[in-house]
């Protein structure tokens, strides 16, 4: 299926690895052009070089800590720059600390807020003017599927993940009407380096091995196994395409049935 993103411009944060990296491959496939950041220097160069060696060649990378709003600015200037525009926009961020709800710090709780929440705000704040001067947009922000229901030891997802949601529900409602389509996606379990994190925190904290840990956690999906990364962007890549233009202010769990809610 042709998605219509050949030439259309993209910035996606966090993306050197992950899923955030599976999405901007996914629309470097489609024929976009990429703006990738990441914390990491170290992480965007082996980014770069995965995509290199599939022959995708249409990106650029940049360091932005998602917790600072000047660096937040200067992606979104560089972005336009390099570009000229911004035609969608993924806010995607690295998981914030787990644990208890009574043991997580002040300062832990600042810097989840900063890069869970925040950030979202000031992406938003920064990009989405210039997407109803140019005609419209789309916004897709990864968050989790705590939006839905929450997961254990995950407090601070489970706390700000849904703030998210909110803020996003308004301001869709807020530009609709200038074709700013604004969804978000949240994954449950699939396989990745955070979930391989969470894992081995889980084994050590319950006694359990990670095998164990993992074999208990598919058994809690209908379809009885973790996602595949590679099953996860063709919806972002689709829900950030013209195919998706009458589709706003909505969530989308990619989950494998996890969340019993019927909404």
């Amino acid at each position: 299926m042709n998605l219509g993103l050949s030439g259309k411009n993209f910035l996606v944060t966090a993306a050197s690895k992950g899923l955030g990296f599976s999405i901007a491959r996914e629309l470097l496939r489609e024929g976009g052009r990429v703006m990738i950041s990441s914390h990491s220097a170290k992480n965007l160069a082996d980014a770069a070089q995965r995509l290199w060696n599939e022959g995708l060649e249409d990106f650029q990378t940049t360091v932005a800590d998602l917790g600072k709003a000047d660096e937040i600015e200067e992606l979104v200037r560089e972005t336009h720059a390099t570009f000229g525009r911004i035609d969608g926009l993924v806010t995607n961020c690295g998981g914030p600390p787990a644990g208890p709800p009574l043991e997580i710090t002040d300062e832990k709780w600042q810097s989840a807020f900063d890069s869970v929440f925040l950030s979202v705000v000031r992406l938003c704040r920064l990009v989405v003017p210039g997407m109803i001067a140019q005609g419209g947009g789309a916004i897709l922000a990864i968050v989790s599927t705590t939006v839905k229901q929450p997961i254990e030891n995950l407090t601070t997802s489970n706390a700000l993940r849904p703030a998210v949601v909110g803020y996003l529900r308004y301001l869709a409602d807020e530009v609709a009407e200038k074709n700013v389509r604004i969804n978000t996606v949240a994954p449950g379990r699939i396989l990745t380096e955070r979930t391989q994190e969470l894992d081995a925190a889980l084994a050590a904290r319950t006694g359990k091995s990670v095998s164990e840990v993992r074999a208990e956690s598919a058994a809690e999906i209908p379809m009885k196994r973790l996602g595949d990364i590679g099953e996860f962007p063709a919806l972002c890549a689709f829900l950030l395409s013209p195919l998706a233009s009458y589709i706003t202010a909505q969530t989308f769990c990619i989950d494998g049935g996890r969340v019993q809610s019927l909404f």
